[in-house]
C-alpha cells in the first residue's frame, strides 16, 4: 500500500478512538504511568509486529499520534520496519531482511548526544563486506563490537510533510560529516510513543517534485535490550 493510500484510509481516522489501535495505544500510554518498564515492552512488542509488510498500513497513523519528546541519550536498538518508493529501497527492505534472518546483519540503531544534538548510525561488523562494496571510500569506525558511521544533527523541528507538527528531525547533509549515497538527501523524523519508545518515518527528497517524501518506517527503543 502506497503513503498516499494509507494516508487516505487513515484520513479522520487520527482523531477515532474506537478503532483497536487506538485502543492499544491508549491502554499503552495509560499503563506507563503506572508501569514504565511493561509499557515500554508492550510497545516495542507493538512495533514489532508492524514490521509484516501486511501491517505497513497503521503506521501512518500511529506515527500522527506520536509526540516530540526529549531526544534520546545514548544508544538506541533500531528494528526496520519498511522502505519503500523505489527500486533500490524496496531492494534494500529485502536485503536488510534476508540479513536479520541469516544472523542480523544490518542496521542495529542510532546513538545520540541530547546536549550536542549530534548522533550516529549502527551496524553490525558482519555488515563491513558488503558495505565496502558499496561505499568503498567510507569510512566506518569500530566501538565496542559494532561499526559506526552516518553521523546527523537532531532537533526539534516542524516536518514538512503531514500531519505538519513537531518532530526530532535527523539530519544528514552536513558536510563535516561527508555522508554517502543517497544519505544527504534524506532526512529522518522521530516522534515518541511511549518514553523510550519511538516511531520513525525516513523521508526522501524528491528533484522531480521539489518536495519530501515518505520513503519507510524504522523504530527504536532505549536502552538497547529494553
Amino acid at each position: 500500500m502506497t503513503t498516499a493510500h494509507a494516508t487516505r484510509r487513515h484520513a479522520g481516522a487520527a482523531s477515532d478512538t474506537s478503532t483497536p489501535d487506538a485502543i492499544r495505544l491508549k491502554k499503552i500510554r495509560e499503563l506507563a504511568a503506572k508501569s514504565p518498564r511493561q509499557a515500554k515492552a508492550d510497545a516495542w512488542e507493538w512495533l514489532n509486529e508492524l514490521v509484516e509488510p501486511s501491517e505497513h498500513h497503521r503506521l501512518h497513523w500511529l506515527f500522527e499520534q506520536g509526540t516530540a519528546g526529549e531526544s534520546p541519550d545514548g544508544d538506541c536498538e533500531g528494528v526496520v520496519m519498511n522502505l519503500y518508493g523505489e527500486a533500490w529501497l524496496t531492494l534494500v527492505d529485502r536485503m536488510v531482511r534476508l540479513g536479520q534472518l541469516l544472523g542480523g546483519i544490518g542496521w542495529t540503531g542510532k546513538s545520540f548526544d541530547r546536549k550536542a544534538g549530534t548522533g550516529y548510525n549502527r551496524l553490525t561488523l558482519s555488515t563491513r563486506p558488503s558495505a565496502l562494496l558499496v561505499m568503498p571510500r567510507y569510512k566506518f569506525e569500530k566501538v565496542n563490537g559494532e561499526l559506526i558511521g552516518f553521523h546527523f544533527y537532531h532537533a526539534l523541528e516542524k516536518s514538512p510533510l503531514p500531519p505538519y507538527g513537531q518532530v526530532r528531525a535527523i539530519k544528514y547533509n552536513a558536510p563535516e560529516h561527508a555522508n554517502p549515497l543517497m544519505l544527504p538527501r534524506t532526512r529522518d523524523e522521530l516522534v515518541e510513543i511511549v518514553p523510550d519508545v519511538h516511531l520513525g518515518r525516513a523521508l526522501l527528497w524528491d528533484k522531480n517534485i521539489s518536495s519530501w517524501k515518505v520513503i519507510g518506517y524504522f523504530g527504536l527503543r532505549q536502552p538497547v535490550g529494553g
